[in-house]
Parts: C-alpha cells; sequence; structure tokens
C-alpha cells in the first residue's frame, strides 16, 4: 500500500512538471515571478509551495527555481551567508551560455558576496556581470549592477570610481524613465560629494533626490534623504537646522543609524546626557558595525565626563572589538588593486579580440573562392539592409515631423495661419447669409468654434513658453555658460545636470525628445544640442567643449543625419534643436 502511495505521489508530482521544459514553469513559479518586484515576500510563499516537489522538475526548472529564491530573498534584504547555492547557478547558465539569465545570476553573486563582507570578490563578480549584461537588453539590472558596485566603491572612500559608477546608473534609470531609483541614485551620488568635502554639489543632488521622491508620492524614501540632509546640516554646522530636519522625518525614520546617531551628537552637544544615550542606545540597535563603533567610542566619552568609569571601560571594550573587525572588513587598497586590474585585463582582452578579428579578415583574403560562392546570398543580405535602412529613415522622418507639427501648434505662425483661416470662414460666413444657405453657415459657425478654441489655446501656450524662455535666458546657468564662452571658465559635469534641468523646464520634454529622434546619444552630441538652445555659435562650442571647429562641425552634421534621417549642415542641426 505504502508502495502504491509512493508511485502515485512520484507520477503527480512527474505530471506538475511534465510540462516544464524551456519557460513552461509551474503555476507557483509564475505567480512568483509575476509578483516578484512588488511583492517579494508573496513570490517567496508561492515558491516556498513547491519546496517538497521542486526535486522531481527539469534541472532548466530547478536552477531558475533557486535563481528566483535567491533574488526573492536579495529584495526582502535577507542576507546571505553561503555562496554553494549560486556559483552552481552561475555554472549552469555559463555552460547554457544563457546570457540574461548569468547576468542575473553574476549580480545576485555579487550580492551574495557583499552580504559576507568579501568586497573584492563582490566587485569581481559585478564586473563580470557587467561584461554579460553588455550583451543584453536588461537596461535596468545593468543600472543596478552600476550602482550596487558604486555604493561598494563608496563605502570603501572610493569616491571619484563610486561616482563614475552612479552616473552610468544614472543613464540606465534615465533612458527607463525610472524616476525612484533615478532619485535614490541622485542620493548616494551626493554622499560621494560630500565624502570629498564638496559641500554644494552635495546639498544639490540631495535636494534633487528629495523633490523627484516627494513627487511621485514616495514619502517615506524622501524622510530618508531628508534625514541624510539633516547629518548633512550638522556637518556643515548648522545645528539648529539639522534638529529641525530630524526630529521631522523621525517618525518614518526611527531605524535609521543616521538620524538615531545624529540626534544623538546634537543632544550631547547641548549637554543633554539622557537624550544623547537615548539616541545612541537606539544606534546600537538598529546600526551597522560602522556605526555602533563610533556609537561606543561616543558613549564610553560620555560615560567618562559623567564620572561613570565602569561603564566608559565597557563602551571603549565594545568600541575597540568592533574596530579590529573594521579593520578587516575594510580592504581598500584590494579594492582599488582589483578595479585597476580588471580595467586593465578588460582592455588587453578587447585588444586581443581585435587581433582575431583582424587575422579573421586576413584569412578571407586567402579563402577568396569560398567568399565567391557566398557572394550572391551576400548581394541579398546587402538588399535587405538598404531596405531596412530606407524604413528606418522614414520612420525618423515621420517622427521628427511628428514633433515639428506639435512644436508648430506652440508658434506665432501657427497663430498667423489660424487667424488667417478664421478671417476667410468669416467672409464665407457672410457670402452664406447673403444666399440664405443655412446648412453651410451652420459648418461654417462649428468650422469657426473649433478656429477660435485652437488659436486660443496657441495663444496661451506660446505665451507661458515666451515667459519660460524669459526666464531661462535671465537665469544663473544661462550667464553662467556665457561666461564660460567668453573667459574660457571649465565646465563641470554638475554644471551640464543643471543646465540640462533648466532647458527641460523651459522647453519642457527637451531632453526626451532629442533621445525620442536619436536613442544612442553620445555624451558630446547631447551637450552640443544644449549650447545650440543657448544660442552659442560653433567657436563658443569648441571654447567649452575644448576640441577644434572641424569636430564639432563634423559631430553637427552626423548628429543631423542621425536626428533627420538624411544629410544636411550643422545650420541645419542649428534649426531643427532651435524649433524643437
Amino acid at each position: 500500500m505504502k508502495n502504491a502511495m509512493l508511485i502515485y505521489l512520484l507520477a503527480g508530482c512527474m505530471c506538475l512538471f511534465s510540462c516544464t521544459s524551456g519557460k513552461d514553469y509551474p503555476i507557483a513559479m509564475k505567480q512568483a515571478m509575476s509578483c516578484m518586484d512588488a511583492r517579494p515576500d508573496s513570490a517567496l510563499i508561492w515558491l516556498a509551495t513547491l519546496a517538497n516537489s521542486i526535486t522531481y522538475a527539469p534541472q532548466e526548472t530547478q536552477m531558475y527555481y533557486r535563481l528566483l529564491t535567491i533574488k526573492a530573498e536579495d529584495k526582502l534584504y535577507k542576507p546571505h551567508t553561503t555562496d554553494s547555492v549560486i556559483l552552481s547557478i552561475v555554472d549552469y547558465y555559463q555552460k547554457k551560455d544563457d546570457k540574461e539569465r548569468l547576468f542575473e545570476s553574476y549580480y545576485y553573486l555579487g550580492g551574495t558576496y557583499r552580504d559576507m563582507n568579501d568586497i573584492p570578490k563582490a566587485l569581481k563578480a559585478y564586473h563580470r556581470a557587467v561584461e554579460v549584461g553588455e550583451d543584453t537588453e536588461q537596461t535596468l539590472l545593468q543600472g543596478m549592477t552600476y550602482g550596487q558596485m558604486g555604493i561598494l566603491f563608496a563605502y570603501q572612500e572610493l569616491y571619484d570610481d563610486s561616482r563614475s559608477m552612479m552616473r552610468k546608473a544614472l543613464r540606465c534609470y534615465g533612458e527607463l524613465g525610472d524616476s525612484v531609483r533615478y532619485a535614490n541614485t541622485l542620493a548616494t551620488l551626493a554622499r560621494t560629494y560630500d565624502g570629498k568635502n564638496e559641500k554644494d554639489s552635495a546639498l544639490y543632488y540631495y535636494k534633487e533626490a528629495y523633490r523627484i521622491l516627494r513627487k511621485f508620492k514616495m514619502y517615506k524614501k524622501a524622510d530618508a534623504v531628508a534625514g541624510e540632509m539633516g547629518c548633512f546640516y550638522y556637518r556643515k554646522g548648522s545645528t539648529v537646522l539639522a534638529k529641525q530636519t530630524l526630529l521631522k522625518v523621525l517618525p518614518t525614520q526611527y531605524k535609521s543609524d543616521n538620524v538615531l546617531l545624529c540626534l544623538g551628537r546634537i543632544y550631547n552637544k547641548e549637554g543633554l546626557a539622557d537624550s544623547a544615550r537615548y539616541y545612541w542606545g537606539e544606534t546600537l540597535k538598529y546600526g551597522n558595525i560602522h556605526k555602533r563603533c563610533y556609537v561606543n567610542l561616543c558613549l564610553a566619552e560620555l560615560e567618562k565626563t559623567q564620572g561613570n568609569e565602569v561603564l566608559s571601560l565597557s563602551y571603549d571594550k565594545q568600541y575597540r572589538i568592533l574596530k579590529d573587525s573594521i579593520d578587516t572588513i575594510t580592504q581598500t587598497a584590494a579594492v582599488e588593486k582589483l578595479h585597476l586590474s580588471y580595467s586593465f585585463q578588460h582592455e588587453e582582452q578587447k585588444n586581443h579580440q581585435l587581433d582575431l578579428k583582424n587575422e579573421s579578415y586576413l584569412g578571407q583574403i586567402y579563402l577568396l573562392i569560398s567568399v565567391l560562392l557566398f557572394s550572391i546570398a551576400l548581394g541579398v543580405i546587402v538588399i535587405q539592409r538598404i531596405r531596412i535602412r530606407k524604413q528606418k529613415a522614414i520612420e525618423q522622418e515621420r517622427r521628427l515631423r511628428l514633433i515639428q507639427e506639435e512644436q508648430y501648434k506652440h508658434s506665432l505662425a501657427y497663430m498667423r495661419e489660424n487667424e488667417r483661416k478664421l478671417q476667410e470662414v468669416e467672409r464665407q460666413l457672410v457670402e452664406a447669409g447673403k444666399q440664405n444657405d443655412t446648412l453651410r453657415q451652420e459648418l461654417l459657425l462649428s468650422q469657426r468654434k473649433v478656429l477660435e478654441a485652437s488659436g486660443h489655446q496657441s495663444a496661451v501656450l506660446l505665451s507661458s513658453r515666451e515667459l519660460r524662455e524669459d526666464a531661462f535666458r535671465n537665469s544663473g546657468i544661462y550667464a553662467f555658460f556665457h561666461q564660460a564662452e567668453q573667459e574660457e571658465l571649465k565646465v563641470k559635469e554638475e554644471d551640464w545636470d543643471a543646465l540640462r534641468t533648466a532647458i527641460d523646464i523651459a522647453y519642457p520634454q527637451f531632453t526626451d525628445r532629442l533621445y525620442e529622434l536619436c536613442s544612442k546619444l553620445s555624451q558630446r552630441e547631447l551637450y552640443i544640442c544644449y549650447l545650440i538652445k543657448l544660442s552659442l555659435n560653433c567657436m563658443s562650442m569648441t571654447r567649452i567643449l575644448i576640441c577644434t571647429p572641424s569636430a564639432i562641425t563634423q559631430t553637427r552634421k552626423r548628429l543631423y543625419k542621425k536626428m533627420s534621417g538624411r544629410d544636411g549642415t550643422g545650420e541645419d542641426l542649428d534649426k531643427l534643436i532651435v524649433d524643437l
């Protein structure tokens, strides 16, 4: 009887997974996948229902099940303590040559080593993820990988490396329109500027992150950024503003070690020892190892000043234990060496691939007969590519035409054309009245109503645009770039960021329209478009971008073709951008 039940059980499990070859996963797995981002706790519950039966599934299903489990645990901030499972997953997808899943696997391998405080291994895994991810369209995961690398570099006080990674993450989130992740990354970017004592830039990015999060009603995340700003104000010496900010966000940030630590420091400075003890005690509950180490030192000093020698010695002992642990974890030199080594190896690998490609081309010369045999096929491919290019050019012209038509509706020319049409309708109404043509009169009156409404809307939009343009021309960033052109001032990345924000306010969605016309804009091409909006000429651009006039001219011609789908001059681009 028992044997029979076992047979039935096995048969049931086989039925459950009999259709799970390839991407046909069990329903529980599909449910977990669907709610993974919004409700990782629910995803983990769904996955748990398969815990007893997953061993009977095909290997591909088993491996993806394990990857999903690690993904859900990571999203729930459950620390990973071993790399054995994720390494087996990496090895499996490596052999399968499944780049998308391999990309995910390396990402979570990096997260595993991050949780295990093995920073060099974590960075190595993230670097490998970036390499694999280049061949995929997983822009979100690319941004998350860059973001994690940036955070690790920041923890090691390698702020320049961190900043570079964060800007790459911002580009990914910007492409996706992921405002929340974009804002969170801005906050991390602010920390790198704070770490290098560039206070103005740090405050700018903190405020921008806070503004975006409030805009999208992510109030708890916004409060978290405000808490960081409060600590920032304290470090700047603005104790009153810091205290006001921190107490305001405390109800939602009562577990934030930064907020608690800083409030303790403020109350200690004010001579309120009991309050300082309370907040520092809370920091010991919720803080990471770095915060706990520092708080123990603060409490040791506080109790010493209060005459509590025994308690002071106890805190001092804990401080020294934690300090030794941090010294073991912090491996700045090793991380820096790893990063430099990776950059060198990556460049060497690219050179090696280039050499192999050149050898391949040389071999093709000696295999001319084989090439001739494929000439017909190649001819078909060429014709097909020409057809695709023509289709792309037509589609590009269509997109440009739609944008230009939309912009035309906000122009003075449109208003004049609308007024001319109104006058013509009025003339026809008089004629229809003379002829007692009632039906025609009704049609013309309806047409007049539409034209009047359109004219009114256009006038409002034009007036609004003129006000925004005037405000832009009178702005500090507009004056700065014109000054930079004359005095050859150095333009920093944050100046470009500020210019982008100002232009997108004056000309709503200007940057988005640029990317709509050309999804692969280089940084120089984007900057040239901004400078055209500033009414700067070619020579002015050369001084700001530090390049030759011919380089600017060629870039403008190339960019015009990208955007319009046809050949043109730099002046054609200028006209396109001015009207955009």
